[in-house]
């Protein structure tokens, strides 16, 4: 029972069902109150991660299921400072919501408890009720806006293409139990240290990394980002491109560099696999997003080019791409919600997200303006922000694996991505304004100054992130 009670799941499911019973029992409650309460909920529970080791200990808990090492801690720490800023968002976005604004607001703590359960998941079994989890709470946000059909059509979508990854999935986990006799992420090393892999176990394989594809909107699984991004609420946009995508990314990192599916009978298989997938990606993603105009699409087409980015890293299959994984998902944590959460307040100022509802946003909020652009160059990958510390790690990991032609596809399609960030950033200052001034709220302000602060301060300075990464590589139980 203490170990129970001790979990951060258990804590944030508790805090979310008690603020659904008040929300209930005071239908009239503000918005900003119920999402105030939320975003102090989850920085309680994100300070208990920081103690979580030091009781339970590094280990494995709930016949092996449940894990407590230091990717688990990183990723915890990652999805609750992610909430954190998506329910400051949805306070920004709530008013424009005329049904379910107690539920949009209060969601995200069930999405982000089963993120938690999947950044401590060893055990497929655990990893499936966790990650449906997730996206049965993310079906409803993305069609939460039922009076709009753009909403609506992004949510029917999700939910066709969420069913279609979760049959990948289970056909996958259901090939690897017959081959490995067994659920566990450990079971698949342990079987092939005695038996070389047979087809059955590399057609599982494809299939599991299929179904993880879809999570991080890799090509090509990734025809669901574009509408749903676009379509859904900027928040629940927000969440999934940060949440969803560093969710599978925790889980590759467990099966395959650190579980069975780094075993060297395998090897072969998966890094060729990995660099295949992560160089159409980059491709796509970086291509594809030139044409945009609409902010939200276009920012789905960067996200699938930079989960190309984080899979060349994890062609290389060792820890220097690890490193560079973890550092690039905390460029992007912070950059993706500085950009969406600029995106949410000026939107609903000025009606739309089109590029040209953007024009002239230097002089109408100068503040705005200039948070948004750090948040685009950090993307671009330009110093001295933390976004540059990312592509680097990332292309001087593939070149120490001997990726070099993944190195020559990712110098180009960061260079072809300075033309359409820094084309939002030409909107934004020598383009003449499009409506009147736009206000931010002094907690708007807060936000954004840290944000810009983080990506500053951090790229400069890089050695705590350093330090944190580090810790998670000695801090394991794989």
């Amino acid at each position: 029972m203490k170990t129970f009670l001790l979990m951060p799941e258990f804590q944030l499911l508790a805090w979310a069902l008690t603020l659904f019973v008040a929300a209930a029992l005071r239908p009239n409650i503000g918005p900003r109150r119920l999402a105030c309460a939320a975003a102090i909920g989850a920085t309680l529970v994100l300070a208990a991660t920081f103690i979580e080791p030091l009781t339970l200990g590094v280990g494995r808990y709930f016949h092996g299921l449940y894990s407590v090492d230091g990717l688990a801690i990183f990723f915890k720490q990652f999805f609750l400072v992610t909430l954190i800023v998506v329910v400051w968002m949805a306070a920004e976005f709530a008013g424009t919501l005329t049904v379910a604004r107690h539920e949009f607001l209060l969601l995200p703590l069930l999405v982000t408890v089963g993120l938690l359960l999947l950044a401590s998941a060893v055990d497929f079994t655990l990893m499936f009720v966790a990650l449906e989890l997730v996206t049965i709470s993310f079906y409803v946000l993305v069609a939460c806006q039922r009076d709009k059909a753009s909403s609506l059509e992004a949510g029917v979508k999700y939910l066709v293409i969420g069913a279609l990854s979760t049959g990948f999935l289970v056909y996958g986990i259901a090939f690897l139990y017959g081959n490995v006799g067994g659920t566990s992420f450990r079971a698949i090393g342990e079987t092939l240290t005695v038996t070389p892999p047979s087809l059955s176990l590399l057609f599982a394989l494809a299939l599991i990394l299929a179904g993880l594809g879809f999570k991080i909107a890799a090509v090509p699984f990734h025809v669901w980002a574009p509408d749903v991004y676009q379509g859904a609420p900027t928040p629940v946009t927000a969440f999934l491109a940060v949440g969803s995508k560093a969710a599978g990314f925790v889980l590759l990192l467990r099966l395959v560099v650190f579980g069975g599916f780094n075993h060297p009978a395998l090897t072969p298989h998966t890094g060729s696999l990995l660099a295949i997938l992560a160089g159409a990606t980059v491709v796509l993603g970086t291509f594809a997003a030139l044409p945009q105009r609409n902010l939200k699409r276009l920012l789905a087409y960067s996200g699938i080019g930079h989960a190309g980015f984080m899979l060349i890293a994890l062609s290389c299959l060792g820890e220097r791409g690890v490193n560079a994984v973890l550092i690039y998902l905390v460029s992007y944590l912070f950059a993706a919600l500085l950009a969406f959460f600029l995106i949410t307040v000026v939107a609903k100022q000025v009606g739309g997200e089109e590029l040209t509802d953007f024009s002239g946003l230097s002089k109408r909020s100068p503040l705005a303006a200039f948070a948004l652009t750090v948040a685009f160059v950090s993307m671009a990958g330009i110093p001295p922000l933390l976004g540059f510390a990312g592509k680097f790690g990332v292309l001087a990991a593939a070149w120490e694996g001997g990726h070099y032609v993944l190195v020559a596809v990712g110098v180009i399609a960061a260079s072809v991505g300075l033309y359409y960030y820094l084309g939002i950033v030409r909107y934004m200052y020598w383009n003449e304004p499009a409506a009147g001034a736009v206000k931010l709220r002094f907690s708007a302000k807060l936000l954004v100054w840290l944000l810009v602060g983080a990506l500053t301060v951090f790229g400069i300075y890089q050695m705590p992130i350093a330090t944190v990464v580090d810790q998670v590589l000695l801090s394991r139980n794989w």
